[in-house]
């Protein structure tokens, strides 16, 4: 899907920049001033022990025919690092529930009443990995996870900018856009002491209709919780099921003669 394909050039794009500072100074269309301040809001959302995000997504979708179609979707994230997580996405085609509590990863979808329950690495950040190389998913909006961690080698900047002032839901923010080889993005990141991404576009240049995906962030930096709100407990009559495999790790799996 379009939105599954973005998002996970989204966290390739963060993880860029984690370590494309160093470019800056060899490529003339790399802005080192705008490189240091997405360094700078990367550095800031790994030192946030909790918090919560409210994200409200459009997803363009292009038919063979060149029609675009939007797709709406809200999703509401409780993190505390390093390694608890609780999110709902809901949409008019889904609605999904994550409790991640560090050991144990449970997904509930409430409208069929079903729940898939696998054991989870002990990091959030691990967890998202084995989510995309097993199972072709990832948590949600995994950028806000990823960006500024180590590890990650550089993608490719072709050129960033700093395009100026802007104002996102009255916070006032700077904008930036990024050009890769694949994908043009932009990002508003909130001015003053809490840098904080409030906003993102992402649009697929491998496309010529150019489809877009859009997330406009609300935060919250001291929400209240306790343990309880990572633990799932299945409510009466939710039927369990597996958690599908990749297409790619089934085939594999197959072939070796391993059960999936």
């Amino acid at each position: 899907m379009l939105r599954t394909t973005l998002l996970v050039i989204a966290a390739t794009a963060a993880g860029t920049l984690s370590s494309g500072i160093a470019r800056a100074d060899g490529n003339p269309g790399v802005d080192a001033t705008s490189i240091a301040a997405l360094q700078s809001m990367g550095t800031y959302l790994r030192s946030l022990r909790a918090y919560r995000v409210h994200a409200e997504t459009t997803d363009e979708d292009v038919l063979e025919n060149g029609q675009k179609i939007l797709y709406s979707e809200t999703a509401d994230i409780l993190a505390k690092a390093p390694n608890r997580l609780w999110a709902e996405v809901v949409s008019d085609r889904r609605h999904r529930i994550l409790y991640y509590d560090g050991k144990t990863l449970n997904v509930f979808a409430p409208r069929v009443g079903y729940y898939a329950s696998i054991s989870a690495p002990p990091t959030t950040k691990q967890l998202d990995a084995l989510l995309v190389s097993r199972y072709d998913l990832s948590i949600p909006f995994r950028d806000l996870f990823l960006w500024g961690s180590t590890g990650w080698s550089s993608a490719g900047i072709e050129n960033v900018i700093d395009v100026g002032p802007s104002e996102v839901n009255g916070s006032t923010c700077e904008q930036y856009a990024v050009r890769q080889k694949d994908i043009d993005w932009q990002i508003w990141v909130q001015l003053g002491p809490y840098p904080l991404p409030r906003k993102i576009v992402i649009s697929n240049r491998t496309d010529a209709e150019r489809p877009q995906h859009t997330a406009v962030y609300t935060w919250d930096l001291a929400p209240s919780f306790n343990d309880a709100t990572f633990t799932f407990t299945p409510p009466a009559g939710a039927l369990r099921v597996p958690l599908a495999r990749s297409a790619f790790v089934a085939s594999a799996s197959a072939s070796n003669g391993t059960a999936r």
